[in-house]
């Protein structure tokens, strides 16, 4: 909306919290000439902070455009000759176009004479088509936003919290959580192991967030789901100084949740009456000019004591019986991080930008037994381990304005993660009881693995813009080498897990199923043995180009295009996979109906790509082998927890040797290319179509509606079956597929001519074409529909935004990771192995909240007193009955491997009967509805010229519980009901409060 102003100096902020994002940090608009000429006008915009300028000509048709501006409030100026014609105080805010135009009258002589005839500025960026949130830290301080990037994307309709197996992450349109994308400062942050999280700094040192949901321009890419971009603060002409002191005591934490098996009347499952949170975090910084007008610093410090407590271990199968507190303070929490900023001159600026997260962590272990007492038992103390976690990242970037039209922006940059778990007990193996049983076998320690784990992404960009007439056009090319090494080798050297085999029951080695044909059931124990790894990278490179093309002032088409390449390499150095992607569209247009500026139609169309994880060639090429064998027992070690008196499961049925008691998911040999990587596989991808109207009513209300639809268009997945083995080929599920064996050679029957020699190098000769049909696979399929609206409110002293999501995720797969079961392993979870696994995956996905309401604001009802609230309410996910056996004993459909979508039917004395019971994924109910309330108060004052700012934060008002993910899996092994089936895995947080104390001078 135009709003115009007569005095000299009016305020035109456009504020930042706003429903949809644009590509460029702009200043833009038109400069109307009522009387006098054009000719010597020009339009400067003075950043106040820092004082630095940038001064351009208007064009022919009296428009400007003053691009890549950092963000802050700006002061315009139109001017000619020296003389001030008009100008207005204008916000940049990242990402977001600001629009300013002006009506001046030239002055005829050489007088200091100002004409104002009127200038205004728009509510609505009618060049974006964008979709997503931006939102400043003043509007973050001003909430009640737990302080990470996760919350703040939560923010924004369309996102939804992931699964707690995957840590603090969130799902963007449906899409799994580890296909997200994070940049601070143009550097990307997001974990290169698996996609889930991303490296963050200090709420102190971020200045503002941009969360980009969709219609995305092609310069980002490397992301199906959404995208994360923030900025940091810098320094300005002013000397600034802030203590802050948070502290979230455990004190004022109300007690946790706990559920139990056999249907809420057995022994406790997951326990969170001991979790705790106890943190005490102070941040201190100091900005100011080097060099006024010139050279800027910024830098914080942020020591932090953090002291947390709860229960862990267990799985689908066995309860929480470990309880841990861990610690870190002092130096080995100290987070410290910089920016420097160097404006050469008003045509050049460079950016240095660097931080440490560096932390160690102090863990102890102990034994626990949530059934003893009321509130369970913390027994003797198991373990210990130092966790090394975090990193370090640094960037250099810099800006360029070559001429008016010409733009040239570079990055070089580079993040280290540490993920490195150093255990003092190696001695004691991993032991699980998955049986029905009261008493079950525990370990003499936490188990689990040891071994180096870390990364380092090294980063380069180029981007060029020019303008020319009505058309914009960027193009620019993205580097990136992303270095991993990892070893994991099993703490005392095995990994057991005590189970049941029923009467009639199966356990699927590679060379046929071994049937408990002994007539009753009997406990037997798994033997998993993963050990390996080394050194793997990939390297994944971008071009892109695209243009925004203004064909009428109320009309603007965004046309872009982009190419990646996708590379990767195990520790033999020889090359794993190699994709290069099709030119992927990019299209988008926003069309202003009645062309006042109060409205805007926006469009977008666009194909982005997944690269392949680093996880992936850790699990194929970094010489891990993944062995399984089963085997029947006499005895258990009273110290340990280990078997004695192990036979051979085969070998006890009297049908074969250790080799035919044995499951080999991984190979210590690296296959090359030609082996893992099927001919035709494309990488993974999606198609994305959004359609939106935004619309400001009056001066107060905006509103805003938007429909989005997305589809898988080709999935990368691992397939396992007899035609792959010894290894796993990555093909394009439902798709003809062609590769090279390496020593094995399954006919559909037998092993025929295999020569059982696997080297890693392809046979001469032995290129095949499988069919769709003979690997069994049906085509991926996954669907996300959702429809948004957006009520926004803006008064002096009341702001808040009302968004409601109606949305439905389907499918036979989620995507990147698998949350249902929680396996991490991105792009290669046990989806599509074995055909027998997609029988039945077909229905509503994880991800498939039906209903999410959010609405969060701030309202000032005195003076220096802020009230903040962040509501949501949020319907439940879908949940699934797996199963552990199939109807089929064809090898080639492999059904006694993962979890399954059918149940086997027993008689009443708990023998199989041979038939089977369908439940297609998402048939067995919900979770329950979530409802959450976090509120705020802060008051502002004054000590001896200090600002002073005293807040108190409570999250989860009203201390709702609900269970937030339920055990799906209704069989421990086939035919044997798993006591834990329906129990709750996690809850929501309890009640928590933060309390904050600001100091600023």
């Amino acid at each position: 909306m135009f709003k115009f102003k007569k005095t000299v100096a009016a305020l035109a902020v456009t504020t930042v919290l706003g429903m949809n994002v644009a590509k460029a940090e702009d200043i833009r608009g038109t400069v109307s000439i009522t009387s006098g000429v054009a000719d010597g006008v020009t339009v400067m915009a003075k950043n106040i902070a820092t004082g630095t300028t940038r001064t351009i000509s208007l064009d022919a048709d009296g428009s400007y455009r003053l691009a890549k501006l950092p963000s802050g409030v700006y002061e315009v100026v139109v001017s000619k000759d020296g003389n001030t014609l008009a100008k207005e105080e204008v916000r940049v805010s990242l990402g977001q176009n600001s629009v300013t135009n002006f009506e001046v009258a030239v002055p005829s002589s050489q007088t200091e004479v100002i004409s104002i005839v009127g200038s205004s500025y728009s509510s609505i960026d009618l060049s974006s088509s964008d979709s997503g949130l931006t939102l400043g830290d003043i509007e973050i301080a001003r909430m009640p936003v737990a302080r990470d990037i996760t919350s703040v994307a939560l923010l924004a309709p369309g996102t939804v919290k992931g699964d707690s197996a995957f840590g603090n992450t969130a799902s963007f349109g449906g899409s799994s959580v580890a296909e997200n994308a994070c940049y601070i400062n143009g550097l990307e942050v997001t974990n290169t192991r698996q996609g889930l999280g991303c490296g963050e700094v200090p709420f102190e040192f971020y200045k503002e967030f941009q969360v980009k949901t969709g219609g995305y321009s092609a310069k980002y890419g490397r992301a199906t789901g959404g995208t994360i971009n923030s900025i940091t603060k810098g320094g300005s002409n002013d000397w600034e100084f802030a203590a802050i002191l948070q502290f979230e005591p455990d004190s004022l934490q109300e007690e946790g949740s706990f559920s139990r098996g056999l249907g809420a009347s057995g022994r406790v499952f997951r326990d969170e009456r001991h979790d705790s949170d106890n943190t005490v975090d102070f941040t201190v910084s100091a900005s100011g000019a080097i060099i006024e007008d010139t050279l800027f610093f910024y830098a914080l410090l942020n020591p932090r004591d953090v002291e947390q407590t709860y229960t862990w271990n267990g799985d689908e199968f066995s309860p929480n019986d470990q309880y841990r507190i861990e610690k870190a303070s002092g130096g080995d929490n100290l987070f410290w991080g910089g920016k420097i900023d160097w404006d050469i001159n008003e045509d050049h600026r460079l950016s240095l930008f660097g931080y440490s997260n560096r932390r160690d962590i102090d863990r102890v272990v102990y034994d626990y037994d949530g059934n003893v007492g009321a509130n369970g038992q913390i027994g003797d103390m198991i373990d210990s381990a130092l966790l090394k976690r975090g990193g370090e990242a640094k960037s250099l970037s810099y800006t360029g304005f070559i001429t008016d039209d010409l733009i040239v922006t570079a990055l070089v940059g580079m993040i280290e993660t540490e993920y490195e778990t150093q255990a003092s007990n190696l001695v004691c193996p991993t032991v699980t009881d998955s049986r029905t049983t009261n008493n079950p076998v525990k370990g003499c320690g936490a188990g689990g693995s040891f071994g180096a784990n870390n990364d380092e992404n090294k980063q380069y960009r180029l981007d060029i813009e020019y303008t020319v007439g009505d058309h914009t056009v960027v193009a620019g090319i993205d580097y990136q080498e992303r270095d991993s090494s990892r070893i994991s080798r099993p703490i005392g050297g095995h990994s057991y897990d005590y189970k049941t085999l029923a009467a009639g029951g199966d356990f699927q080695a590679d060379n046929g199923a071994l049937e408990n044909d002994t007539g009753s059931a009997f406990d037997y124990v798994e033997d998993r043995i993963f050990d390996g790894g080394g050194s793997f990278n990939s390297e994944l490179t971008a071009y892109y180009i695209e243009d925004k093309w203004e064909v009428a002032d109320n009309l603007t088409l965004d046309i872009g295009l982009r190419v990646d390449e996708f590379d990767s390499w195990g520790t033999t150095e020889k090359l794993l996979t190699s994709f290069k992607t099709d030119v992927a569209p990019r299209l988008g247009i926003t069309w202003d109906p009645q062309g006042d500026g109060d409205s805007k139609v926006y469009a977008t169309y666009g194909r982005y790509y997944l690269p392949v994880a680093n996880n992936t060639i850790f699990r194929a090429a970094s010489g891990v082998s993944d062995v399984t064998t089963a085997y029947t027992f006499t005895g258990v070690d009273a110290t340990t927890g280990a078997p004695t008196g192990l036979t051979p499961l085969a070998e006890a049925l009297g049908v074969g040797n250790l080799q035919d008691s044995q499951q080999v998911s991984g190979t210590p040999v690296v296959p090359e290319k030609d082996i893992f990587q099927a001919q035709e596989a494309d990488p993974f991808s999606k198609d994305e179509y959004i359609i939106g109207y935004q619309k400001v009513l009056n001066d107060e209300y905006t509103i805003g509606f938007k429909g989005m639809y997305r589809e898988v268009v080709t999935a990368l997945d691992d397939y396992c079956g007899r035609y792959a083995f010894p290894y796993c080929v990555m093909v394009n599920p439902g798709s003809d597929s062609s590769w090279y064996s390496d020593g094995y050679y399954w006919n559909g029957t037998d092993w025929g001519d295999s020569q059982f020699d696997d080297d890693g190098v392809p046979d001469a000769g032995s290129l095949t074409t499988y069919s769709a049909e003979t690997m069994g696979l049906p085509k991926a399929n996954n669907e996300y529909t959702s429809l948004e609206s957006m009520v926004k409110y803006q008064s002096d002293n009341l702001r808040y935004t009302f968004t409601y999501t109606w949305s439905r995720s389907v499918g036979n797969f989620e995507g990147a990771v698998k949350s249902d079961i929680g396996q991490a392993d991105a792009g290669i979870t046990q989806d599509f192995d074995f055909p027998a696994l997609m029988d039945g995956a077909d229905g509503y996905q994880p991800n498939d909240r039906r209903h999410a309401f959010k609405m969060f604001g701030t309202w000032e009802p005195v003076e220096n007193l802020t009230v903040g609230w962040n509501t949501t309410l949020t319907s439940g996910r879908p949940l699934s009955l797996f199963g552990q056996g199939y109807p089929s004993d064809d090898p080639n459909l492999n059904g006694g491997w993962g979890d399954l979508f059918y149940l086997a039917d027993t008689d009443d004395k708990g023998v199989l009967t041979g038939t089977y019971t369908k439940h297609s994924r998402g048939t067995a109910g919900r979770t329950p509805w979530t409802f959450n309330v976090d509120t705020s108060v802060a008051y502002a004052f004054e000590v001896s010229d200090i600002d002073m700012r005293a807040s108190f934060n409570v999250f989860n008002l009203f201390n709702n519980q609900e269970p937030v993910a339920l055990n799906e899996h209704y069989e421990a092994s086939e035919g044997v009901v798993n006591q834990w089936h329906g129990a709750a895995y996690s809850f929501q947080a309890p009640r928590s409060v933060r309390i904050s104390l600001e100091a600023r001078f």
